[in-house]
């Protein structure tokens, strides 16, 4: 078949799916490219992760040895005696068991460093202590051979001196070797001051803290200005200090345009430590291997396309295959299709008439459908006759013809002439859609916003085919209208609504049109009371929805003030109003003296059902519940805030957070933390923290003696910096001088 088949459309076709291939393909090869690279960049992510947990392990481990280590030998009761001794004699002769303990406490620590103690007496006299000796596990050295062997300036002494003068935190040096590399780190802490004063180095080698195995670049910082670069080479200390001015210190992996950076946090030593990482590129061999794959995919793609351009094309030759003459080697078969298109107009106009009057039929059905069945404005139709939201009444046309019993074909034919009369009239008012029902019965749907805009229309279409009616009418017309609602749905109710007014004709014969009013003066023997809105009035009291008592008000206007019920059903509607109010307390689960404070005489109510203080006293009551409802609510808060509270006094000593109190509350945590610095005007971290310290300082009031330590573990902190860092923020001072307060408070309190 293609041997004798080249067709314009057929080459048009081909030359669409190759470059359909083509471009599907570049789709394709940017999607995978993407995932792929995503891919290799987040395996990338996890393995800096991974190496970033292990160095952090590594360096935590090594400063809180180094940590505990200091604090010991700062809290030694030796060490103290030494640093504060006034005499020359005593004091070298405490030196060399400072010197054997100084070599115990550093022999004992898990991590390598060496500790130096600093006696800095600038003002003693000359029968005391030499000014400015040094100690170590080494031996004794003068203040000048120290900082000659440390690599140490007098200026540096100078400047330790200032800053402890004015803080009481550790002070760090770093020490650069001669290729600019950092490889100790000098940690200083201050001592007692008895008038000289002991100052404490560690000096600490950088390869017990970091990955110093490779070129690996780093620098340690901290919130308080501490920046210490791996090297001293000017472009790269930029570069350093320009990402540290740029990150998030609470992210572990930061990605920046062109690095990763690994943060090691150490609350030990409240230092964090930066690993630099290049970004994750892809090697020359993924590329080709790339190309490679795009390439097969090409033309893997353009061999189906190919095919399914031959399988597209096959019914396209098959149906102009009869047209054509044997010898064809080349055709249009858009110029053949034209010469088809011409026959098919013709059979064309033809369906549209047919579908025309189909439609006609299935216009008549829905609009049937929206009168007679309650689910039949869910329905759809072509270019509707009516809005779907605008206001609408319902009539009813009744036929009546004066001889009933005896009907010959020439009255049923005036019957029909009439409604076709009618229904074209309907057609041309636009307002207007008629529906034959039966025989004698026609409904009217009207698109009106008052009664008397229908009756209007319905008088101009009435007298209009009167005219129009050549032959006289041998039989009477009434027209019921129902009420005007909102919106399509509401059509079937409407058209129930005049079937009940419907029963009431044979009372009213000399009427034209019928509504409610006409028969208002007509006893109702029967109240309006739905089940749906006894549930709805129920659910809105429940719930302290003040619009129920408007509710009330319709149902009581409805039953009490358009109708005119008789004495019985009148009895019956009220005793209905007061199961309602019953069944109310019952949905509560309550009582009216435990609900509202008072109780409900039923029995008064039956016995006078028919006194309007009786409705009265009904509405009275579901007011009270709905206020009573509305007060329940406003003390539900008070009562969350105090179950809060209660938490956080309970478990503080835990490492709880804000999810914990939100999981314990079934709320999300930021609902959670909105709604307790609404009810406290205090957010969660400050409340807790807060409440630690004062904790705290209890605990010291009753035992001075606790340790730093014991005191972060008991009030719920994790380490003993970060207990001191929040104690001095709420307190002003820390834990220890705090404590030596309150000893001095008690000794001048013995001595009165």
């Amino acid at each position: 078949m293609f041997k004798h088949a080249h067709g314009r459309y057929q080459q048009k076709l081909n030359i669409v799916f190759i470059i359909l291939s083509a471009f599907i393909t570049l789709i394709l090869s940017s999607v995978l490219g993407f995932f792929l690279s995503r891919q290799s960049e987040e395996s990338y992510k996890n393995s800096v992760s991974l190496s970033r947990t292990i160095l952090e392990e590594k360096a935590e481990t090594s400063l809180k040895n180094i940590s505990n280590t200091m604090t010991d030998i700062v809290n030694d009761d030796l060490i103290k005696e030494w640093s504060t001794s006034y005499q020359k004699d005593n004091f070298y002769f405490l030196s060399s068991q400072v010197q054997r303990a100084l070599t115990k406490y550093c022999s004992t620590s898990e991590t390598r460093f060496q500790t130096y103690l600093l006696i800095d007496s600038e003002n003693t006299s000359d029968d005391e202590v030499i000014t400015s000796d040094v100690l170590s596990p080494e031996g004794s050295f003068s203040i000048s051979d120290f900082l000659e062997n440390k690599d140490l300036t007098s200026e540096d002494l100078t400047t330790i001196r200032k800053y402890f003068n004015d803080h009481m935190f550790p002070y760090v040096l770093p020490h650069y070797n001669k290729n600019g590399q950092l490889d100790f780190l000098y940690y200083w802490i201050k001592g007692y001051h008895h008038p000289q004063t002991c100052i404490y180095m560690a000096e600490i080698p950088i390869n017990s803290i970091v990955n110093n195995t490779k070129e690996q670049e780093f620098w340690i910082a901290n919130d308080d200005g501490l920046f210490l670069p791996y090297t001293t080479d000017k472009e790269t200390t930029k570069l350093l200090k320009t990402l540290q001015d740029s990150i998030n210190t609470d992210r572990n992996i930061i990605k920046t345009s062109d690095y990763y950076i690994a943060a090691i946090h150490m609350p030990s030593m409240n230092w964090n430590i930066y690993y630099l990482y290049e970004q994750n590129s892809i090697g020359i061999l993924n590329i080709f291997s790339f190309l490679v794959f795009v390439i097969v995919i090409y033309l893997l793609l353009s061999s189906l396309f190919f095919y399914i351009a031959k399988l597209l094309y096959r019914p396209i030759y098959e149906t102009l295959k009869p047209t054509l003459k044997e010898d064809h080697q080349h055709f249009d078969e858009f110029k053949i299709l034209d010469e088809n298109l011409s026959r098919l107009k013709t059979l064309n106009q033809n369906l549209l008439e047919t579908q025309k009057t189909t439609d006609n039929l299935m216009v008549h059905q829905y609009y049937q459908n929206l009168l007679t069945d309650p689910n039949g404005y869910i329905a759809e139709i072509k270019n509707p006759y009516f809005s779907r939201t605008a206001d609408y009444c319902v009539g009813l046309l009744c036929l009546h013809p004066e001889q009933e019993d005896f009907l010959d074909t020439t009255l049923l034919g005036q019957l029909e002439l009439y409604k076709n009369i009618l229904f074209q009239e309907c057609i041309k008012q636009k307002d207007c859609f008629m529906v034959k029902l039966s025989m004698y019965r026609c409904g009217l749907i009207i698109q009106a916003s008052t009664l008397e805009q229908a009756k209007k229309i319905l008088n101009g279409i009435l007298s209009h085919s009167d005219s129009l009616n050549q032959t006289p009418k041998s039989w009477e017309e009434q027209i019921i209208l129902s009420p005007v609602k909102k919106g399509i749905e509401n059509i079937n109710f409407s058209y129930r609504e005049t079937l009940k007014i419907a029963e009431y004709l044979s009372m009213l014969p000399h009427d034209k049109i019928i509504t409610y009013d006409s028969i208002a003066s007509i006893d109702c023997t029967t109240y309006s009371y739905p089940l749906a809105t006894e549930n709805k009035l129920i659910s809105e009291v429940i719930a302290g929805q003040e619009q129920a008592l408007d509710l009330f008000d319709d149902l009581i206007r409805e039953n009490l003030t358009q109708k005119r019920l008789t004495m019985e059903v009148l009895q019956n509607f009220v005793y209905t109003l007061i199961g309602t109010v019953n069944r109310i307390f019952q949905e509560l689960k309550s009582s009216p003296e435990d609900f509202i404070g008072r109780s409900i005489n039923y029995e008064h109510w039956y016995a006078h059902w028919g006194d309007s203080v009786t409705i009265t006293a009904i509405k009275s009551v579901l007011s009270d519940v709905i206020a009573a409802k509305q007060q329940r609510n406003q003390t539900q808060d008070k009562l969350l805030l105090t179950q809060m509270l209660d938490y956080i006094h309970e478990n503080f000593r835990d490492n709880i957070m804000l999810n914990d109190l939100a999981d314990q509350f079934n709320i999300s945590p930021k609902y959670c933390g909105i709604l307790f610095k609404q009810l406290s005007e205090n957010n969660f971290k400050d409340y807790l923290n807060r409440y630690r310290i004062e904790q705290a300082k209890k605990l010291i009031q009753e035992r001075p003696a606790l340790k730093t330590k014991d005191l972060s573990a008991m009030t719920g902190f994790n380490s003993s910096n970060t207990f001191i860092r929040v104690f001095g923020k709420y307190t002003g001072t820390t834990p220890q001088k705090y404590a030596e307060h309150i000893m001095e408070q008690r000794d001048l309190k013995n001595r009165k």
